[in-house]
């Protein structure tokens, strides 16, 4: 079944579950800038997270913005665009108040042969923080989170843990990484050993079941080590043929094709390509903690560019972060979807809410939310 399907099919119940699990949760409640020359908010209001806006216009063109959040002016940016597409880092950030109602942006776009166009546009602003609210309680153990989270959820599923076989969880933790010589991250054991997790028709591999993602690939997927069209040495590089021998396969996606989630327990190298959509120009993937490894999605419509999953220094993320990851990619994703032009979604426990901008014309502006999104995510 395709993604797209998937989505639209099951949202009307999601929201149903989401809404009735919030308000059973929480009960009844009421629904700057990196540039020097950003004024701070005024009055030492609360802030509930953040926000950075990133451009993306043709190169050559130029905006001048300011930012108004409730008719004051947050934040102020500058942007000519030197490089094609969406950048993985904002061109400016600012803080999001508490309750915050309304964002306006004003300000001129400059085109690529130096004619000015001005432009004002506000959004009404909605905050989905009760929904995600669950995931980011860091008072809770992960594996309490994703209960908390697939109770208001239906496209979460968690059941008792399979003992495939009568094998134990630890006993099958023990054997792949004797095996495969690694150490499986802390939060990877608690939640494999706590619960059997579906989303959907994915699905977490459980203990027994977790292999090398080369094992994945030739006894699941159909391909082949050499020969033939779908041979792994004839579609991907020795290097990333390489990292697919040593990786762990701990979450298969069933979609649009197959997709998984995988551990690579060498980490970067500095430099390398994140395989990300968009943000050309970046510096590569900078090496982090030693022994973390580093967090990747592969997928057959790209399967010789593992995408990772790095933070915003281009440093892998770690273990906790990446398994979030799963349910901000497939069931956030399906409710941070404005229901108006005029709408900006926000969710303000993210650390930074990444905000598409976008001109439709230079005098239509269009805003939107894209920390959650499924195919052109920069988190």
């Amino acid at each position: 079944m395709s993604e797209t399907v998937r989505q639209l099919s099951s949202r009307r119940s999601f929201l149903a579950g989401l809404w009735a699990g919030i308000a059973a949760i929480f009960g009844t409640m009421k629904p700057k800038s990196t540039r020097a020359q950003t004024p701070s908010p005024a009055g030492g209001k609360h802030h509930a997270g953040k926000a950075g806006i990133h451009p993306w216009i043709e190169i050559g063109q130029q905006i001048t913005v300011d930012i108004a959040i409730d008719g004051e002016v947050v934040a102020h940016l500058d942007h000519k665009a030197v490089l094609p597409g969406l950048k993985k880092l904002p061109a400016v950030v600012f803080d999001l108040p508490a309750g915050l109602k309304q964002l306006q942006l004003r300000g001129s776009f400059i085109d690529a042969e130096g004619r000015i166009t001005t432009f004002t546009r506000t959004w009404t602003v909605r905050d989905i923080a009760e929904a995600s609210a669950p995931l980011y309680d860091q008072t809770r153990p992960l594996i309490e989170r994703i209960r908390n989270f697939a109770g208001m959820s239906e496209l979460v599923q968690l059941d008792a843990p399979r003992r495939d076989g009568g094998v134990t969880a630890e006993a099958a933790f023990r054997k792949l990484e004797t095996r495969l010589g690694v150490q499986l991250p802390a939060p990877l054991r608690q939640i494999l050993s706590s619960a059997d997790i579906n989303v959907e028709d994915s699905s977490f591999l459980s203990p027994p079941n977790l292999v090398a993602v080369t094992e994945l690939l030739l006894s699941g997927w159909g391909y082949t080590r050499s020969g033939g069209d779908i041979a792994l040495d004839k579609l991907v590089s020795a290097t990333v043929l390489a990292r697919y021998d040593r990786s762990v396969a701990v979450f298969v996606e069933v979609g649009d094709g197959l997709g998984a989630l995988a551990w690579d327990p060498a980490g970067v190298t500095s430099g390398e390509p994140p395989n990300t959509w968009g943000d050309k120009g970046n510096p590569g993937a900078q090496p982090s903690t030693p022994n973390d490894g580093v967090w990747f999605w592969l997928h057959q419509e790209h399967i010789s560019e593992p995408e990772l999953l790095l933070d915003d220094d281009y440093r892998p993320k770690d273990a906790e972060a990446a398994l979030i990851h799963v349910f901000q990619r497939f069931c956030l994703s399906q409710i941070d979807s404005p229901e108006s032009e005029s709408e900006l979604v926000i969710d303000s426990n993210l650390p930074r809410n990444l905000l598409q901008l976008h001109f439709e014309d230079p005098t239509k502006p269009k805003l939107w939310l894209r920390s959650y999104d499924y195919h052109y995510s920069l988190y």
